[in-house]
């Protein structure tokens, strides 16, 4: 294999690590920012996280307190809408943006009180009473207590936003190389600039590395000395066909929520578990979710069952993602640790990977996300 990154001429290189939403989304803003992309997956693209999530857009609803994680959230999701319309453009395909917004209930005193509270510092967001709340969505559950709206809470399908992605860098020229496990980055001897990776076919070289490797990101960042506060948490989701659809806009309670998708199925997700690097599903946390959507929405209860599935989200301590620089491993870029929200914040970290690659101010101040916090071991539990 060619010890190159596979693309000649001018243009600067750069290798992206990681194949998933944030990893093809850094790709194609990369490319629009003109470089020649190499991205790189040890398997198949979107086979991970980014596909089996439900396509939410909740700045407001996956949200609990104000701060810079709740701003970075608000700045992806104001691009969202003009970002997919552009990828649909360039790829010909669709990403299946509604703009329909989710209403946030409450079932139990504390989930009311708890939801109250959030009105102080959340925007876009009113308090409805239980009448109101069955008046936008009928077949809620009679025991509601009332809830948010979060009108510009919207959502994506996954799979076919990874769809439009994977072949809106195709026609942008990114390399795109699937089953091809990265086994280390590749450092410049003395400056410990990163040069490259290693992987399993042999080295390849560029200006720049991203790494957008989710819950596999702590291996490859060990041997640089950076300990990456990062677990592998197992979400699974249920897809679910009732008669005819029951809501418009997504559902969400505390520990479930169900989203509408145009073929008239459903979306219901999701758990969370920490159970390593193991994506099996099982019948024991579907049958509790199951249980959880059929309290919010009874007439789930009879609809019919078409798949489950499960992912691996990159968790991180402290609840942020890692995205930015770190002065001990100059050339590379971090785009990792997403967690819940890698669909949602896939504009605004392309956008910022893009910025960083380029040398500009980036669209939000990254001092809290900075690697170097894992490196200072304040990566805490928030």
């Amino acid at each position: 294999m060619s010890t190159d990154s596979s693309h000649t001429g001018t243009k600067p290189t750069v290798i992206i690590v990681g194949g998933g939403i944030i990893g093809c989304s850094a790709a194609y803003e990369l490319g629009k920012a003109g470089f020649a992309c190499t991205l790189i997956e040890k398997g198949a693209l979107n086979q991970e996280a980014s596909t089996a999530a439900a396509g939410m857009l909740g700045a407001q609803s996956e949200t609990h307190r104000p701060g810079p994680f709740y701003e970075l959230c608000r700045l992806s999701q104001q691009l969202y809408r003009a970002w997919t319309d552009e990828l649909e453009q360039v790829s010909g395909l669709a990403a299946q943006y509604v703009a329909e917004g989710i209403v946030r209930a409450a079932l139990t005193e504390e989930d009311e009180a708890e939801l109250r509270g959030r009105l102080s510092w959340i925007q876009d967001a009113e308090w409805v009473q239980p009448a109101e709340m069955l008046k936008l969505e009928p077949e809620l559950t009679d025991a509601v207590r009332g809830g948010l709206y979060l009108p510009a809470d919207h959502h994506v399908h996954p799979v076919w936003l990874a769809k439009t992605l994977q072949a809106a860098i195709a026609k942008q020229g990114c390399a795109i190389r699937e089953w091809t496990p990265v086994i280390r980055l590749l450092t410049e001897p003395g400056s410990g600039r990163i040069r490259g990776v290693q992987t399993s076919e042999g080295p390849l070289y560029a200006d720049l590395v991203v790494l957008a490797a989710g819950a596999w990101s702590p291996a490859l960042t060990e041997p640089l000395g950076l300990s990456l506060p990062m677990f592998p948490v197992k979400g699974q989701c249920m897809s679910l066909k009732p008669e005819a659809p029951l809501i418009r806009s997504t559902v969400f309670t505390k520990g479930c929520y169900v989203v509408p998708k145009r073929d008239g199925s459903c979306i219901v997700g999701a758990t969370q578990t920490e159970a390593g690097f193991d994506k099996r599903p099982t019948a024991k946390a579907i049958a509790e979710l199951h249980a959880k959507a059929a309290a919010l929405l009874p007439r789930l209860a009879d609809a019919e069952f078409v798949s489950t599935w499960a992912g691996l989200r990159p968790g991180t301590r402290d609840g942020l993602p890692f995205l930015g620089t770190w002065d001990a491993a100059p050339g590379l870029i971090f785009a990792t640790g997403h967690y819940r929200n890698g669909i949602l914040l896939a504009p605004a970290t392309a956008r910022i990977v893009a910025e960083l690659a380029q040398g500009r101010p980036t669209s939000a101040d990254l001092a809290p996300f900075t690697p170097a916090r894992a490196a200072a071991g304040t990566a805490a539990v928030l």
